[in-house]
């Protein structure tokens, strides 16, 4: 399973003009109906191009200093928010949403954001019920029955569109 999904080039989207070094910029993710796509805007661009109405998610981040050039971490509110928008369109999700929802919940619950309830099984499907404890609500998780190279290839896909260490 492989999303193509590309890391940040450090251009701009709309006016291909290169990011500097220590430069602010917005990373968005867009849904293109088989999988996320990740375009990188300047403030400039940003600002009134109506991509964050048209957005699944995104996030304000900037050029690393060529001395901090590791992986960037994603704060934990941009996590916790996509995992948040995948779970308001939790019916009838493609395949690759579900997918990245559970390893997303996986992670969140790693970061200690989401805990873990029980495991319901529905038929042949098993879904987590976790709770997320600072809105006290519960969500269910389907667990996608990923094989161990699947669940490597969501989280290498998940890791270059947000540019995190997982």
């Amino acid at each position: 399973m492989d999303w193509n999904i590309q890391r940040s080039n450090r251009q701009c989207s709309s006016c291909s003009r290169q990011f500097a070094e220590g430069e602010f910029y917005y990373s968005a993710l867009f849904d293109s109906g088989e999988g996320f796509a990740r375009k990188d805007f300047c403030l400039e661009c940003w600002e009134g191009s109506g991509a964050e109405q048209s957005a699944f998610s995104f996030w304000k981040t900037h050029v690393a200093p060529r001395a901090e050039q590791k992986k960037l971490f994603v704060d934990d509110d941009v996590l916790l928010d996509f995992f948040l928008r995948l779970s308001a369109e939790e019916s009838e999700q493609p395949d690759h949403k579900v997918k990245f929802r559970y390893i997303l919940a996986l992670v969140l619950m790693r970061k200690k954001l989401l805990r873990f309830v029980d495991i319901l099984r529905e038929g042949q499907q098993e879904i987590m019920l976790l709770r997320y404890p600072r809105e006290d609500r519960n969500f269910r998780v389907i667990d996608p029955g990923l094989t161990e190279e699947e669940a490597d290839s969501v989280k290498e896909d998940l890791s270059q569109v947000l540019n995190i260490e997982m």
